[in-house]
């Protein structure tokens, strides 16, 4: 915990707001907001708190400028999710006036349709270590950063053989994931938005089997 004073959990909140205000769905979901912005940053600190408190934030090198939350499957608590919903719910009442709020409840209606968090049931039944937000800041973008969080990540999939997921709406990172072993097994579309969800497994290496 260390890592995680104001500082940095306020930077890490700065790199995921400017990082995802680029995102389809990010920017389908605030499409016509006023205060879209301000929703970002705001949430994207909810974001951070939330996975500091739960153990999901890995620094790089303890820098916040490129970060991986994730959780391994057995350590999910439904409660947590919970918790984040409820927090993200209440800031957005805080923060965006009468007219913002319906916008955004019919943007989220319509992004709904192609937004799910289950869809790995289909493929897997036991367990498996979901990434749920990776990001790099501008600054270290073209450096490596990304490979060097994913690494490790993958090292620990190969030796507990536990498959990796991730959901992405952005088709430009569907080659990104694919260059370290994710296959796209699905993709969610729906005729309400042109947003599309890209949902990926990486399978664990087989064991090399012991000939001595």
């Amino acid at each position: 915990m260390a890592d995680f004073n104001k500082e940095n959990v306020n930077a890490v909140a700065r790199v995921m707001a400017e990082s995802f205000m680029e995102d389809p769905m990010n920017r389908a979901v605030l499409d016509g907001l006023e205060k879209a912005g301000e929703l970002m940053q705001v949430h994207s600190r909810i974001h951070t708190r939330h996975a500091v408190r739960t153990g999901m934030l890995q620094l790089l090198d303890g820098n916040p400028a490129a970060f991986i939350i994730g959780l391994d499957s057995r350590d999910a608590r439904r409660l947590d999710d919970w918790k984040l919903i409820l927090r993200i719910y209440l800031s957005s009442l805080r923060v965006l006036g009468f007219r913002d709020i319906r916008r955004l409840l019919s943007n989220s209606r319509k992004t709904g349709s192609v937004l799910s968090f289950s869809w790995e049931k289909e493929f897997i039944k036991g367990r498996y270590y979901r990434i749920k937000i990776v990001a790099v800041d501008k600054s270290m973008r073209g450096q490596g950063a990304f490979r060097r969080m994913m690494t490790p990540l993958i090292t620990f999939s190969d030796t507990e053989q536990v498959p990796i997921i991730i959901e992405t709406h952005n088709e430009d990172n569907v080659g990104l994931y694919q260059k370290f072993g994710f296959e796209l097994v699905k993709t969610i579309t729906s005729p309400r938005t042109e947003i599309r969800q890209y949902c990926m497994i990486r399978k664990p290496a087989k064991p090399t089997k012991n000939l001595a």
